[in-house]
């Protein structure tokens, strides 16, 4: 396939970017290493708590979605990154052995007014799991690259 620019980025497309499944040893390696709340790290607390034991941390349903996104759709792309997050939400704990399927919808392009050579594209990534509930929603706003033209004629 060959590489999207801005303009062949259409408003409303959507996009499936795939499954993953949560594998309990690495929702507890990553727990221990970056998030070690007993709910994600421990299995004797966490199954004390209303969730029955571990969940994951919502850091890491985040970055296997994001993983995701770059395999299912930015890494196909001119992008040159994203200024952030404009909205993160956990709704629903991902339990290990949960399979998570996430799609991207594409809401709005701008054309950069300063420079002609980018524009910039708000999408959304919405995570579901097995029940069809939503585990993770975000929104965000890409940079990518115009098309390059031809100057050499």
């Amino acid at each position: 396939m060959s590489q999207r620019y801005y303009e062949d980025i259409p408003v409303g497309e959507v996009l499936d970017l795939g499954t993953y499944t949560a594998d309990r040893t690495e929702l507890l390696r990553f727990a221990e290493r970056y998030d070690p709340q007993p709910i994600h790290a421990d299995p004797d607390v966490a199954a004390e708590t209303m969730y029955g034991g571990i969940i994951a941390s919502g850091w890491h349903t985040a970055g296997s979605c994001m993983r995701l996104l770059v395999d299912g759709f930015l890494a196909e792309t001119a992008t040159l990154g994203s200024f952030g997050l404009e909205e993160l939400r956990w709704k629903t704990p991902v339990y290990p052995g949960d399979t998570i399927r996430a799609e991207a919808r594409i809401l709005e392009k701008t054309e950069s007014t300063s420079r002609g050579d980018r524009g910039y594209i708000t999408t959304e990534v919405e995570a579901t799991n097995g029940a069809d509930e939503e585990v993770i929603y975000w929104r965000a706003t890409n940079i990518f690259l115009t098309r390059p033209t031809d100057t050499s004629r």
